[in-house]
């Protein structure tokens, strides 16, 4: 397989020779790389040294002299680990070394020789297995959670060592080793594994050659499962077995479970003895990497334990490997000291799965794993399936996962929102998103699409949350939506972000930063938070991109984020200063923990600090010093040193030359030395320091006025390094040319040293001569430009080839070098002269110069030269000729191209049928390409390529052969194209063929039907979806666009054709296309099958003319689910159906506000409309409705109904009634008015207003209910006044209870109404007597059962003394008798008479007048 197919690329990141590194100490005792960032080599001579390698800067190794019996170099940062054993004992002393702040971190001495280690304090974890005693442990492996370890050993003499590894929670480890094989075969090693969990403090031993741990996410579990997969191969009574296992560590009760895989490890015959020696898994993209000691690679799956890819990697043993966690892949190392790099390839991983392998559930599960490209027409289609099956949530989760977003699109929520909401089940669409929300952030059309959703049900506190989790992306749109009466507590949600995501928190912090208006929240406020959760990276990612602008306002924050990194990570502090990013921080401040971090020279890098020290070293006579600085120092300003030194005038100037030279000062240099008499310097500079800046110094010595002389001397002292054209340039602008006249004399003398010949006189010689090295001297005359002349050479002593190549290349003239091969005849010299020719573009006598030569090597070159020049007939007698010396893809390929061009079809029939090595599917397509149909037709035919075949015979018109071709094809495509061309050709009967097995696909059925549309062949689709509907794979899109046509074409068949097949139709894009047509009446009908009842009662009232039927409407109104609706549909019958709008209140009365009916009754003024429907829903004693009714019988003088309606209905306003209604003109309305009065208890009112309408009775009846005496009394009083006397005698009776006989009588007695009062006065005398009778009669046989009681109490006493003689004396008494009978039985005293119960008369029997 070509290396750009492969699924894995390899590339040798390094080779350790080529950095100094002895092959002798590339072994696995000596190299450790632990992670992908450093490889660490331990040397043994010439010197003890440990050679640390930065992979991000390979080419700069960092040597240091380190002696020690092993090292390793943390996985993350610049810490070494070493261990050496100490002289005399069996024990190890372990250290820890930070390499940048050069300083030992941790130091522990073993009681007994350490076998590993790492680079943290040593704890014990466990003891070692039988299988691994007497084993050298060369591996050892930790899973994620930490929970189970493997250990790896070998038994002595094993030739390899493989490794260890840990999970990255250090609750699983494995070590593994190798021994030596069975007898029967000892060169096929063992491999000894031991896995250990430390929550169970377990091993197991196993056999195994190499492991590596995983974190998978099972389905249906939301914790991650711990898995280990490792490789065995072993012998058993000679048959060798080699298997890959992937099993889950310490299953989660209750919880799904990883189902134990395994697959076999196929080695090649040549690699029987072969063995794994590690083992990576790549997390990023889901496989497993096993390496063999002989540099075999074999890719798996992880979660299927698939086969995916194998190859050999390395010619050499590899002996160490190391996972590239960021990319992938992995590191290797062989014995030849090559690093070798390998990663999927991402562009061909996943069609190499689908294409090779046939494995497509594989590639799109390696598609999504790894958001990688190849694989989006088989989750498209994956979708489409999981949608046609009504399986959203499966889609849902497809469509979140797919690779590179292929499926997030507006199209996939569009969809989602078409597909019909179950009652009882959660819509699609918040499937879709809840999916989308739970695998990470949405994009910004789906973060809008959402928060509309949320927004239309008043949920914005979700908003808050999401954005705080930073699942939504932010857009101008979304904050058009939010932004109304939104402010957001910014600070709040920072803190919010920082509890889960701090990197999400940076970028929160940095969107703010950019916001307009400037940060919501102050810089350092956002600092402190990062640094309270000791997030010290995510601070100082956010200080760095804030910062950059470089304010003087920041100069706190600058100096902040340098402090807290030289404290905690000098080595980023180093690269901020080395960047040169600020400079407004506190220098001295920063310039003292540089200090203290170990950073001495960034402690020295305040120019302030360097120029001090040059001032003070200048002032105390330091010199050297002062050279020494000035020379090194790149820190101090060159300006301020420059002045200062001229100023100081050191008697030694070379510190001043060191500042000027550097930093461009060099006229300022030689201005001040020539005027200070230094002349020697100034030889000095220009003759050792840098003769290349004696132009600038010549020219400042002119402008000083210096003397010739010693110009002239300084010039010439340096002569040939003295770059001349700046020198002439200097000299020129200052008009001194005349200078340089002894110094250019001087450079002519010293390079005229060739010997010229007489040219005229060499001829002569060529055709005298005969003794001289023709071809030695035929280059020389070349050289010499002599070009006849060494024509004549090379023509005299029969070196043609030289000689055609001096007429073509010096002398350019192709006719002489033709005559001249026609005089020679040689194959050689034709040759060159075809190349010649066929460089000019003399194309057809190229090809006749190579043919005369029988040349056939550049046939590459003439055939792409005749293309261009269209020579094909020349072509073909070439071709023709080069198929007899050599048998090329690209030759046979050729000569039928150009029997095509010349349009010569049978010899293309004839090349075809004999053998032949001609690529006849590139021919084919070549020819199709550049419209030679009939040519192509031939190919296409030979090949049976029939789907070619049939687009050829489109072009050429051929249709029926298109179809038949098509059909032995049977491709979409080729359908598609012969069905499109036969459309385009009026050929509807073919197109219909075609179309028929087009459209049971649902992907293609769209495409055909635009293209029918677009050409308005309307008639012709119809009967072609008309057709369709028959088929067996007729499917749902056939009859739902063919309802789609009708609805644009054939308006009359299309209700008929929903209501047969609505079942079968895509009720969603069916209502679009009606909505478009404007098919109100069928859309209502195709909303009402869909449960849309809100859109189809929308339909109805906004296109009534059409949709509107009562019995329908009545229907659908109780089933939608937006209430508003409902009152639209009371304006709409107000509107347009007056007569029948309490049918539809009465349909709605359970389901509407009656008091928002009623009010908008009563803004449009018609209430009375609704009169029965207010009468049907009266009972429920809604007030609104209670006084609408009775506000309609106050107008219809219905008084009857109003006391009806007012005695069973009391919710309403009685005050504001009764007031309305008590100065009605009729009387009868005036009574309600006074009824109303009553049953409110405002009594006073009640009989005021009856007594003012003369309706006595009802006053007297109001007074009696009242219960209020005073009333009753004020009322007699009021008869007595008016003289009603009837009056007065009837109120006695009616208010009986309340009025006091005494007052009665003596408002009689004294109104002289005695007679009419009489009958009062004999019923109450009846009901007094009647009273007292009771009394004497309830007094008596009170007294008849006391008497009872006390001779039954008597006689209870005859019989206990009668008792009592019959007994001893020293019995006791009988219970209840406790005191005997000194004390005798008394009945209690009789109550007193108090006169038979009557109370006490008064003197006179009357009271006193005054009592009144």
């Amino acid at each position: 397989m070509a290396a750009a197919n492969a699924p894995i690329t390899m590339k040798e990141a390094l080779t350790l020779p080529s950095i100094g590194i002895n092959p002798q100490f590339i072994t696995f005792t000596n190299v450790t790389m632990e992670s992908d960032k450093f490889i660490c080599v331990r040397e043994t001579s010439p010197q003890n040294s440990v050679v640390i390698i930065d992979m991000s800067m390979p080419m700069q190794p960092l040597r240091r002299p380190i002696t020690a019996d092993s090292a390793l170099m943390n996985p993350i940062s610049r810490i070494l680990a070493l261990k050496a054993q100490l002289p005399g004992t069996t024990q190890d002393h372990l250290q820890i070394f930070n390499i940048e702040m050069k300083a030992k971190m941790k130091s522990h001495q073993m009681p007994e020789q350490v076998t590993t280690f790492c680079d943290s304090v040593p704890v014990k974890m466990f003891d070692r297995t039988a299988n691994l005693s007497n084993n050298q442990i060369i591996n050892y492996k930790c899973d994620p959670s930490e929970k189970w370890l493997v250990l790896i050993g070998i038994a002595p003499g094993s030739p390899e060592i493989i490794n260890y590894k840990c999970d990255p929670s250090e609750k699983w480890l494995v070590l593994i080793g190798i021994a030596p094989g069975s007898p029967e075969r000892p060169q096929l090693v063992k491999g000894n594994m031991q896995l250990f969990s430390v929550d169970q403090q377990r091993s197991q031993a196993l056999e195994a050659h190499a492991a590596s741990f995983a974190s998978f996410k099972v389905p249906g579990n939301e914790n991650p499962s711990i898995l280990i997969s490792f490789a065995t191969k072993s012998s058993n009574a000679g048959q060798v077995t080699s298997k890959l296992h992937v099993i889950e560590l310490g299953a989660q009760p209750g919880k799904p479970s990883f189902t134990k895989k395994q697959a076999d490890l196929f080695f090649p015959p040549d690699f029987a003895d072969d063995f794994p020696v590690a083992m990576q898994i790549s997390h990023k993209y889901g496989l497993i990497y096993v390496i063999t000691k002989l540099g075999l690679l074999f890719v798996y799956d992880l979660e299927t334990a698939t086969a995916v890819y194998r190859n050999r990697i390395s010619p050499d043993p590899i002996f160490l490997t190391s996972e590239a966690s960021s990319i992938g892949g992995f590191y290797a190392v062989n014995r030849r000291g090559q690093v070798l790099l390998a990663t999927v390839n991402e562009s061909t991983i996943v069609p190499f799965v689908s294409g090779q392998l046939n494995n497509l559930e594989l590639a799109v599960n390696l598609a999504k794993r790894g958001n990688l490209p190849g694989a989006e027409n088989l989750v498209v289609q994956r979708f489409q399936e999981l949608f046609v099956q009504t399986k959203y949530k499966e889609a849902a989760e497809l469509a979140a996962e797919s690779p590179q977003g292929i499926l997030r699109t507006p199209d996939t929520v569009a969809k989602f929102q078409s597909v019909p909401v179950q009652a009882g089940q959660t819509p699609p669409l918040l499937q879709y998103f809840g999916t989308l929300l739970t695998k990470g952030k949405l994009n910004a059309f789906e973060s809008l699409e959402l928060s509309r959703l949320v927004v239309n049900q008043n949920k914005k506190n979700l908003l808050e949350n999401w954005l705080a989790e930073d699942k939504l992306e932010c857009s101008e749109e979304l904050g058009d939506l939010v932004k109304v009466g939104y402010e957001p507590d910014y600070l709040f949600l920072l803190q919010t972000i920082l509890r889960s995501d701090p990197q999400g928190a940076v970028n929160f912090a940095l969107m703010m930063a950019q916001m307009e208006g400037g940060c919501p929240v102050d810089y350092n406020t956002i600092t402190d938070l990062f640094l309270q959760r000791n997030l010290i990276r995510e601070a100082t990612a956010f200080l760095l991109d804030v910062l950059k602008p470089d304010l003087p306002e920041h100069a706190h924050l600058q100096t902040k984020v340098l402090e807290i990194n030289l404290v905690t990570f000098p080595n980023v502090a180093d690269a901020i200063l080395a960047n040169g990013m600020f400079s407004h921080y506190d220098r001295p401040r920063i310039a003292q923990l540089c200090e203290k971090a170990g950073l001495y020279v960034r402690a020295l890098q305040d120019p302030d600090i360097h120029f001090k020290y040059i001032e003070a070293a200048a002032k105390t006579g330091q010199i050297k010093e002062v050279e020494r600085v000035t020379r090194e120092s790149n820190f101090y300003d060159a300006e301020k040193a420059k002045n200062f030194l001229m100023e100081a005038k050191l008697p030694d100037a070379r510190p001043l030359i060191n500042v000027c030279d550097r930093f461009g000062f060099v006229p300022d240099l030689t201005h001040y030395l020539y005027t200070n008499n230094m002349l020697r310097y100034i030889e000095g500079y220009v003759q050792k320091v840098n003769p290349g800046n004696a132009p600038l110094v010549v020219g400042q010595l002119l402008d000083d006025e210096c003397p010739e002389d010693f110009i002239k001397g300084l010039i010439l002292s340096v002569r040939s390094l003295l770059p001349v054209e700046p020198l002439v340039d200097e000299c020129e602008k200052r008009n001194r040319l005349r200078l340089l006249t002894q110094f250019l004399e001087h450079l002519v003398s010293e390079g005229s040293q060739d010997v010229h010949a007489d040219p005229s006189r060499v001829m002569d010689y060529v055709n005298r001569l005969d003794n001289f090295d023709g071809p030695a001297v035929g280059e020389v005359a070349v050289e010499a430009q002599l070009y006849e002349e060494a024509f004549a050479i090379f023509k005299k002593f029969n070196l043609n080839v030289q000689a055609v190549n001096v007429l073509l290349d010096n002398i350019q003239s192709i006719p002489r070098a033709v005559e001249f091969a026609y005089r020679v005849e040689e194959d050689a010299v034709w040759s060159q002269v075809a190349k010649a020719q066929l460089r000019e573009g003399l194309v057809s006598d190229a090809i006749e110069s190579f043919i005369r030569a029988d040349d056939a090597t550049q046939f590459l070159d003439v055939i792409r030269a005749a293309e261009d020049t269209e020579c094909y007939h020349d072509l073909v007698k070439y071709l023709l000729m080069v198929r007899q010396k050599t048998k090329e893809p690209k030759v046979d390929s050729e000569l039928i191209y150009a029997y095509a061009k010349i349009d010569r079809l049978s010899d293309i029939e004839e090349f075809i049928l004999m053998p032949n090595v001609a690529n006849l599917h590139n021919v084919g397509d070549r020819l199709f390409d550049e419209a030679l149909y009939e040519a192509a037709k031939i190919i296409y035919a030979f090949i049976s390529n029939w789907a070619k075949l049939a687009v050829t015979l489109v072009r050429l018109q051929q249709f029926q052969g298109a179809v038949d071709a098509a059909r032995k094809a049977n491709s979409a495509k080729t359908w598609k194209e012969v069905c499109f061309a036969c459309v385009d050709a009026e050929e509807f009967r073919l197109a219909q063929i075609c179309g028929l097995n087009i459209i049971v696909q649902v992907d293609d059925l769209e495409e055909v039907s635009e293209y029918y549309q677009n050409r308005g062949c309307f008639n012709e689709l119809i009967s072609l979806m008309e057709s369709g509907l028959g088929l067996e794979r007729a499917h749902m899109g056939i009859f739902t666009e063919l309802g789609v046509l009708y609805a644009r074409y054939r308006y009359e068949k299309l209700m008929e054709h929903i209501k047969l097949f609505s079942t079968r139709l895509n009720i969603p894009k069916l209502i679009r296309a009606c909505d478009e047509q404007q098919h109100w009446k069928e859309l209502t009908y195709l909303y009402i099958q869909y449960d849309e009842f809100d859109n189809a009662a929308t339909t109805v009232m906004n296109h009534s003319p059409e949709a509107w039927d009562h019995m329908q409407f009545k229907d659908i109104v109780v089933k939608v689910a937006n209430v508003e609706l409902y009152y639209k549909a009371v304006h709409f019958y107000l509107q347009e159906h007056p007569d029948l709008i309490n049918d539809v209140l009465n349909v709605l009365a359970l389901r509407v506000d009656h008091t928002r009916v009623v009010d908008i009754m009563r803004k449009a003024g018609q209430l009375p409309l609704v009169k029965p429907y207010m009468v049907a829903v009266q009972s429920n004693n809604v007030s609104a409705v209670n006084e609408a009714l009775n506000e309609i019988y106050v107008e219809e003088e219905d008084y009857d109904r109003l006391r009806e309606s007012i005695d069973l209905h009391d919710n309403f306003d009685q005050i504001g009634l009764a007031q309305k209604i008590e100065k009605h003109e009729l009387l009868e309305m005036r009574r309600v008015a006074a009824y109303i009065y009553k049953k409110a208890g405002r009594w006073k009112q009640s009989i005021a207003l009856s007594k003012k309408d003369k309706v006595y009775k009802d006053a007297m009846e109001t007074a009696s209910q009242s219960g209020d005496r005073e009333l009753a009394e004020e009322l007699l009083v009021y008869f007595i006044e008016q003289g009603k006397k009837e009056c007065f005698a009837s109120c006695l009776f009616v208010c009986y209870d309340l009025i006091r006989p005494d007052v009665a009588l003596e408002l009689a007695w004294l109104n002289n109404m005695i007679d009419f009062a009489f009958p009062y006065l004999l019923q109450f005398i009846r009901e007094y007597t009647g009273k007292v009778d009771e009394l004497v009669k309830d007094k008596i046989e009170a007294i008849k059962e006391n008497k009872a009681k006390e001779n039954e109490v008597q006689d209870v006493i005859k019989q206990q003394n009668m008792y009592a003689q019959l007994l001893p004396l020293a019995l006791p008494a009988p219970p209840g008798m406790g005191g005997g009978m000194g004390g005798g039985f008394a009945p209690p005293p009789p109550p007193p008479m108090g006169g038979m119960g009557m109370p006490p008369m008064p003197p006179f029997g009357m009271p006193g007048m005054s009592s009144y």
